[in-house]
């Protein structure tokens, strides 16, 4: 008996999932749960947090600057790792043809109280 090559093998079939199928598929899905406050940020995710904190906020521009990253990349970071994981909100304008990306500071607790 010869062994068959990995060509000749037979693969197993792919079959179309149906619409019920898919539906309880995305039910089944767990929403993600931003936290109550959000979690500080650390290296150069703390940076982009300090950028945008600032009262002019940071354009795309000067995040990439900062970063050394690729206009892609954070955009990823702002939407991914800041935003859905960490619970920060990330407001953005158009200032003059110009995308401008801003995080409100966070309230000071009152000390003494």
């Amino acid at each position: 008996m010869t062994p068959t090559k990995p060509s000749q093998r037979t693969r197993k079939p792919v079959l179309p999932r149906s619409r019920e199928t898919r539906a309880a598929a995305r039910a089944a899905r767990i929403p993600v749960q931003p936290r109550s406050a959000p979690a500080p940020a650390s290296g150069k995710l703390g940076r982009l947090v300090e950028l945008m904190r600032r009262p002019e906020g940071a354009s795309l521009q000067d995040l990439c600057a900062e970063t050394n990253w690729q206009p892609h990349s954070v955009r990823g970071a702002l939407a991914g790792s800041l935003k859905r994981s960490r619970g920060y909100e990330i407001a953005s304008e158009r200032i003059d043809g110009v995308r401008i990306y801003k995080i409100e500071p966070q309230e000071q607790p009152e000390v003494g109280a």
